[in-house]
C-alpha cells in the first residue's frame, strides 16, 4: 500500500532539505502557487519557512490567504523567531505551529560580537586601504578604531543571544551595561559583571556599543528611533542582530548622515535584500550582512533536520519537539486542524 504523501509549501530548500522531504512529500515552491494557486491551495498539508521570503511569511499571517489554504496542518519556521506567524488566528484554525528553538542562539551571538570587533576597529574601512596603496598607511596611522578593554556595551533584550554576547564581552574586559524587561539574577550579573538599567535611555547615553538582542513584537518594533538614536554618543556604534523593524530605518539613515553616530552593524534590515542603491550599503561606517547570524554549516544542518522532524510529526498527527502551545487564553484554539 503507497504511503501518504504530504504537499508542502516552501520558499527555498537546498538539496539536504529536499533529500529529507522527497520521500514523503510532494514539495510546491511559492512561487509556482502563486502563479497557480488555484492548482494546488486545496492539496497544501503544510508550510515550511527557510529563508525568510515575504511570500511564504504572507502565507503563515494573512487570513485571506490561509482561507484559500483549508487542509493546512502545519506551519513550520527555521530559526527560533515567531514574528513570521500570526499565532493567534493559526491557533484559532487549528494550525500546529513550530520554530526550530534555541540551535542557533549561541552561533547568533558570536556573529554579534563579530560585528561588534569589525566595527571597534573599522573592518570595512581598513579591508579598502589594504587594497590601497595611496591610503595604506594613512589609514594605520589615523583610523586604526578603538580597544574593546574598558569600552561600554550596552546590551538591550538580555535572554539567551544577549548573555551569550555578554559573556565574550566580559572576556574582552568591558563594562556591560544590559535592559531587558526582567532582570537577570545576582549570579547572572555578577557572572558576566553587568550592571542593569531599568531604562534604555540611561543606556544608550552611557554606551560606546550598543547591540540589539530582542525578539521583534508590538513593544519592541521601533524601539530605536529619532529619539533614542539622539542619545547615543556621537561616536558609538549601533549592531541590531534581533529583526530590521526593531529599529526606525530612516531615522538611522538620518542619523548616520549627520553624524549623530558613529556607525552601524545590521545583521537584520527592512527590506531584505536592501536595494542595491540603499544609502546604508555605501556609508564607510556601516557594516551590512545578510541575516546570517544563526546559520553557520553545522548549525544550519541541525535545523534543517530539527524543522523536518516537527514537519513529519505534525503532519501525522505526533508530538512536535519545537511546538509552540496556544495559551489557554486563547478559548477557540483546537488541537485538530480544520478541515
Amino acid at each position: 500500500m503507497a504511503s501518504t504523501k504530504y504537499y508542502i509549501l516552501f520558499d527555498k530548500l537546498n538539496t539536504p532539505a529536499r533529500n529529507l522531504l522527497k520521500e514523503t512529500c510532494e514539495l510546491v515552491p511559492i512561487t509556482d502557487y502563486m502563479q497557480e494557486p488555484d492548482r494546488y491551495a486545496e492539496k497544501i498539508d503544510g508550510i515550511f519557512r527557510l529563508t525568510g521570503s515575504p511570500l511564504i511569511t504572507k502565507c503563515m499571517s494573512d487570513e485571506s490567504l490561509l482561507n484559500k489554504m483549508p487542509n493546512v496542518k502545519v506551519a513550520i519556521s527555521i530559526g527560533a523567531g515567531t514574528d513570521c506567524f500570526n499565532l493567534p488566528m493559526l491557533w484559532k484554525k487549528g494550525i500546529r505551529v513550530a520554530t526550530t528553538g534555541k540551535l542557533n542562539l549561541g552561533v547568533t551571538a558570536e556573529l554579534g560580537f563579530m560585528l561588534l570587533m569589525a566595527s571597534a576597529r573599522n573592518l570595512k574601512q581598513a579591508m579598502v586601504a589594504a587594497a590601497s596603496p595611496e591610503s595604506f598607511n594613512m589609514f594605520r596611522l589615523n583610523n586604526n578604531g578603538v580597544r574593546l578593554l574598558g569600552s561600554t556595551l550596552g546590551i538591550i533584550g538580555m535572554g539567551s543571544v544577549g548573555y551569550f554576547v555578554a559573556e565574550k564581552a566580559a572576556a574582552f574586559k568591558m563594562n556591560i551595561l544590559y535592559h531587558n524587561r526582567t532582570r537577570r539574577s545576582q549570579e547572572d550579573e555578577n557572572k558576566v559583571q553587568a550592571k542593569y538599567c531599568e531604562t534604555i535611555e540611561k543606556l544608550l547615553s552611557q554606551s560606546d556599543f550598543v547591540m540589539l538582542c530582542v525578539p521583534l513584537t508590538d513593544h519592541t518594533k521601533y524601539l530605536i528611533g529619532a529619539k533614542e538614536l539622539k542619545l547615543m554618543k556621537p561616536s558609538a556604534v549601533l549592531i541590531n542582530i534581533s529583526r530590521g523593524d526593531v529599529v526606525d530605518q530612516d531615522a538611522l539613515v538620518k542619523a548616520l548622515q549627520a553624524g549623530a553616530i558613529g556607525g552601524a552593524a545590521l545583521d537584520v534590515t527592512t527590506p531584505e535584500p536592501l536595494p542595491a542603491d540603499h544609502p546604508l550599503l555605501h556609508m564607510p561606517n556601516v557594516i551590512v550582512t545578510p541575516h546570517y547570524a544563526g546559520a553557520t554549516k553545522e548549525v544550519l544542518q541541525e535545523l534543517l533536520s530539527t524543522g523536518v522532524t516537527n514537519l513529519l510529526a505534525g503532519l501525522k498527527g505526533n508530538p512536535m519537539p519545537n511546538e509552540l502551545e496556544c495559551p489557554h487564553s486563547l478559548a477557540t484554539c483546537s488541537s485538530q486542524p480544520m478541515q
